[in-house]
């Protein structure tokens, strides 16, 4: 699989920041990978890297439920960034999808244009390459 991606991906969960971080690596060794357990840490990264020249978007991979500050309240600071920053990631939602979700919130953060997919975890080889197609499709 050929993939001139970047990730980034914030989950509260070590373990499963692992193991997704592992499964991308499998799919190319030679991809760049960023784990957050916080995600105002990743913000203040997204923030800092604004500048940087990249050709491909810098995809990411969201859980919605976590402490502090969960996947909603980063996609309400995300939108405050200038349009140029947003412009350069790809919002994608990796949660585990249960009667316990939030459908109503999946819902609107779908329907703000800033996430652009709802993903369940967890990530497979299957949901990878669709993903990325949609991606290069738009692009």
């Amino acid at each position: 699989m050929n993939m001139a991606f970047t990730f980034i991906i914030i989950d509260d969960s070590e373990l499963d920041c692992f193991v997704t971080k592992k499964f991308l690596e499998r799919s190319n060794k030679s991809l760049s990978i960023k784990t957050f357990q916080d995600a105002e840490d990743a913000l203040e990264i997204i923030r800092e890297n604004h500048n940087k020249k990249s050709k491909q978007p810098t995809i990411v991979l969201l859980d919605l439920l976590m402490p502090v500050m969960n996947g909603f309240k980063f996609v309400e600071e995300f939108e405050k960034f200038p349009v140029e920053i947003q412009n350069k990631y790809i919002i994608i939602i990796l949660t585990v999808l249960s009667s316990n979700s939030h459908p109503i919130d999946i819902h609107r953060v779908l329907t703000n244009g800033i996430v652009n997919a709802v993903i369940e975890k967890p990530l497979t080889k299957e949901k990878l390459i669709s993903l990325l197609n949609n991606v290069r499709s738009a692009n």
